[in-house]
């Protein structure tokens, strides 16, 4: 048993691009109350040279939507494991590489950052190796995160006095209630960095579960180690449960059979070939929400669900996919069901008679409750 001490704070909720600052879009930023922004750009492709840290577009909206005074939660994804590559040793050539790059990108958005995040899923993309304590009695992945701290964003905003530092958060850890996960040096070792350290504000985690059970593991293990520091979930959604179901035949209950009828669909037509025939084709908001009005497995204001857990284990901060970036024409049994998630899904919904996204019927509404419930001056 732990003792979780409650701290009153706002459950704010954004809007999270991922790993594609480019696609910001400050229209349809304005059609929700949003206050955040989130985004993780890929380190790699400004290491390996496929963007200038001077002249990156995404750098750009980041700029652009700070003056329109959206605040700012930034960070990098660094895809060791992606890449084949081990942590650099700490002082080597690599590591000066990697962060003399870091520190460019800083120059350019460090001024209009809120909060910094330390990684993006590291216990996803580090060899394995890495995350274990090494024959000179320390984990490389917890050493590259304390000295990505150190020697970048402290180092940066040392020297620039004039800046109001941003709030620092470890993470993001992904699939935290996993045993595997919860018996790893480097999480572990994460965690007792975002707890130890005075500097540092608290811990970022990311919440793609199955079904609830899943997140109140997750922040009990989380909250076991760190009762007290504030959280913050960049990314959330049930894309655990669809995978689950993407097998499922659209007549497999009555409801199902039904919407196969309305939409004239075979009944033993699988569901992975009906998000194919949404992702290709694209279908009218009625349909997509009548889809999933018939699947006896997906649960109804979900959203709302998620916001009961953030106020409970203290969680500051959340952002929800926004903008459709990932939808494959051709769903199979194994493609990864991210695409149902975006506040605005263009690339499954027909668009509006003006053009323009159509929101997405299963989140929009309950979206724009929790960020207004969210905001600080609701509290």
């Amino acid at each position: 048993m732990f003792i979780f001490i409650t701290v009153a704070c706002a459950q704010e909720i954004g809007a999270n691009f991922n790993h594609e600052p480019e696609i910001i879009d400050i229209s349809y930023l304005k059609e929700t109350p949003v206050e955040w922004i989130r985004t993780t750009p890929y380190i790699f492709e400004y290491i390996n040279g496929d963007k200038d840290p001077a002249t990156s577009p995404g750098l750009d909206k980041l700029i652009e939507v700070k003056k329109e005074g959206y605040k700012i939660a930034f960070g990098f994804r660094w895809d060791f494991k992606k890449f084949d590559l081990n942590i650099p040793e700490p002082g080597s050539e690599r590591e000066k590489k990697y962060f003399d790059v870091a520190a460019k990108i800083l120059d350019r958005v460090g001024p209009d950052i809120s909060i910094f995040l330390l990684g993006n899923e590291p216990n996803l993309e580090t060899k394995d190796e890495d995350m274990q304590t090494n024959d000179k009695g320390y984990v490389p992945l917890v050493m590259f995160t304390k000295r990505l701290y150190s020697e970048v964003v402290a180092n940066y905003y040392n020297n620039h006095p004039s800046l109001k530092k941003p709030d620092v958060y470890v993470g993001s850890i992904a699939a935290v209630f996993l045993k595997k996960f919860q018996e790893n040096a480097a999480v572990s070792g994460l965690i007792k960095l975002a707890q130890e350290n005075k500097n540092i504000k608290g811990l970022s985690i990311h919440l793609h579960i199955k079904d609830s059970s899943q997140m109140d593991n997750a922040f009990q293990f989380v909250r076991s180690m760190m009762p007290s520091k504030p959280i913050i979930v960049p990314e959330f959604s049930l894309f655990k449960l669809y995978n689950e179901h993407v097998t499922d035949e659209l007549g497999d209950t009555p409801a199902g059979i039904a919407f196969a009828k309305k939409y004239n669909y075979s009944p033993h037509e699988k569901t992975y070939e009906w998000y194919s025939h949404a992702n290709t084709d694209r279908v009218s908001a009625k349909e997509w929400k009548d889809f999933f009005d018939s699947r006896k497995w997906f649960p109804q204001h979900f959203m709302k669900t998620y916001y009961r857990y953030f106020k409970k284990y203290g969680v500051v901060l959340a952002t929800y996919g926004f903008l459709s970036q990932s939808a494959p024409k051709n769903v199979g049994p194994k493609t990864g069901i991210w695409f149902i998630n975006p506040i605005f899904p263009g690339k499954s919904l027909l668009p509006q008679p003006d053009g323009s996204i159509t929101p997405n019927p299963l989140w929009f509404d309950d979206f724009t409750d929790i960020v207004n419930e969210g905001k600080p001056t609701k509290n």
